[in-house]
């Protein structure tokens, strides 16, 4: 669009492709909709079960944190998508929403309109829902969001061994429970995954008034006083800039949305200075906050491996419960995820021997930082979540342990089973299982929060997601959670995105 565009989208992921989409569905809108990768779209992102095959491939941005002392000072990897679809073109397609308290409490730090009623319409809006349509979920929307076509048979027994052990039998952890074991929904339709590329993007991407470009790497958001006025772009020959007559939409993710921020000259000016850029808006909580899911996890060689259905996501079955130690308002606690082949990589080849019970911490209290490396915006950036620095988080990961071999030993699963491989019988005390953990432990590659959104100094973006104290710029992707939802975050990223969507046209 040579004159430039009314609204300029960096990132083409799980929220800038919604947001491309329903800002264009006004014909006198004109979008751009910029993307570092290609069209991320490949066989081996179509078929559910190749995810893990993404890890080492151009659709990935191949970073890592820095090294963790948490976890026993070893870096972790950080896996984000890189194409159209970002994230939602590599992730597990799992869907899940979280608690409604997680968005109460947005609402209740400061950003009216985030709470639970509020954000509700967004998740239905988006939906395209095996259940059909109706008070929690919708239908007709393009988002499928389907149960697995095939469930593995030690998902099934999974399901039975949790219910065995107490836990309530859950057909819809977005339904009226979050509490209890079952099949999750996931973002796959008709046997292939169902990216925020697939559902909403290439949809529209006919319409005359939306320009996609990809192979595009955003170098800097070009401000004019306090006011947003385009992007700078190096596209493999030469920089340009696009011209954005409204507004700028960062959705470049919790990892490089600060980054592009602080390389525009927005961010704390003491770390700006130190890698000699220019102060062009003072904004400390730029890249602080982050906020990821950490995990620990059980290893157990099955006797006898169930081939691996091409439509799986390799993790069928989840269970969330409450923590014996809780006595707050949410439901749930921590987080399992029961993956029937094991290791993934080896499992995405239908090669693997053995199975995994994944548990995680649903709301970490641990809180990093993303910062640049240097001023060069081709060099990746410094990623800190601060994996296990609080001790609550710890205690939590261990009594998900306890409880994963607790399932583990009780039938119809423990039939499946030999004797468990890690962290091995001995290990039984407290403090056994905490090197363990430091030891082995990763995550779940849901980072969010470096540019969160609240009312206070802490905060980068207000409830409109206008970063504050600028004009034209927003930010609109899991960094503005002011705290991390319970359980995957995609699902959630894809509402803020269809709020968003919302807000800059009322504002229009």
């Amino acid at each position: 669009m040579a004159n430039g565009s009314d609204i300029v989208i960096v990132g083409a992921g799980s929220a800038g492709c919604v947001l491309a989409a329903r800002l264009s569905e006004d014909p006198r809108c004109r979008v751009t909709l910029i993307e570092a990768g290609g069209d991320g779209d490949s066989s081996l992102v179509r078929q559910p079960s190749q995810w893990p095959l993404l890890w080492d491939r151009e659709q990935n941005w191949g970073y890592s944190t820095t090294v963790q002392s948490g976890y026993a000072l070893r870096s972790i990897l950080c896996q984000r998508g890189k194409g159209l679809g970002g994230s939602s073109a590599i992730n597990a397609m799992i869907v899940i929403r979280g608690d409604p308290h997680d968005f109460d409490h947005w609402r209740d730090l400061g950003n009216p309109g985030w709470g639970w009623r509020e954000v509700l319409p967004y998740f239905i809006r988006s939906e395209d829902h095996v259940l059909g349509a109706s008070s929690l979920h919708g239908a007709g929307g393009p988002l499928a969001v389907t149960a697995p076509t095939a469930p593995n048979p030690i998902a099934h027994a999974f399901v039975d061994a949790a219910v065995a052990c107490g836990h309530h039998r859950n057909p819809d952890f977005n339904g009226e429970r979050r509490d209890g074991a079952g099949h999750y929904h996931l973002s796959v339709r008709d046997g292939v995954r169902c990216s925020t590329a697939a559902a909403y993007l290439r949809p529209a991407m006919a319409r005359p008034n939306l320009e996609v470009v990809t192979r595009a790497q955003a170098l800097r958001v070009v401000l004019d006083g306090d006011r947003a006025v385009g992007v700078d772009v190096f596209d493999g020959v030469q920089a340009r800039r696009i011209d954005a007559l409204h507004e700028v939409l960062v959705c470049a993710g919790a990892i490089d949305s600060p980054k592009l921020l602080m390389l525009s000259g927005i961010g704390d000016p003491a770390a700006l200075q130190a890698h000699g850029l220019g102060v062009k808006h003072a904004l400390r909580a730029v890249g602080q906050h982050l906020c990821d899911h950490s995990i620990a996890y059980l290893l157990l060689p099955l006797k006898a491996p169930a081939p691996v259905h091409p439509s799986s996501n390799l993790g069928e079955a989840g269970l969330f419960m409450k923590s014996v130690t809780s006595s707050g308002e949410y439901a749930t606690d921590i987080q399992f995820n029961c993956l029937p082949q094991v290791p993934v990589v080896a499992a995405a080849r239908g090669l693997a021997p053995a199975m995994a019970i994944v548990a995680q911490a649903c709301r970490p209290l641990s809180r990093g930082s993303v910062a640049l490396r240097s001023a060069d915006p081709l060099d990746a950036p410094l990623i800190d979540p601060a994996y296990l620095t609080r001790p609550e988080d710890l205690a939590l990961q261990i009594e998900g342990l306890r409880e994963a071999r607790r399932i583990a030993a009780a039938e119809p699963l423990a039939r499946h089973l030999h004797a468990e491989l890690a962290p091995g019988s001995t290990a039984t005390t407290d403090a056994e299982l905490e090197r363990y953990i430091r030891n082995t432990g990763a995550c779940m590659y849901h980072p969010v929060g470096t540019c969160r959104m609240g009312p206070g100094e802490d905060a980068v973006v207000n409830a409109e997601l206008r970063v504050r104290g600028l004009r034209g710029l927003r930010v609109v992707d899991a960094s503005v959670m002011p705290q991390i939802t319970s359980g995957n975050t995609n699902a959630p990223t894809i509402m803020i995105a269809e709020k968003a969507a919302d807000l800059i046209r009322r504002a229009a």
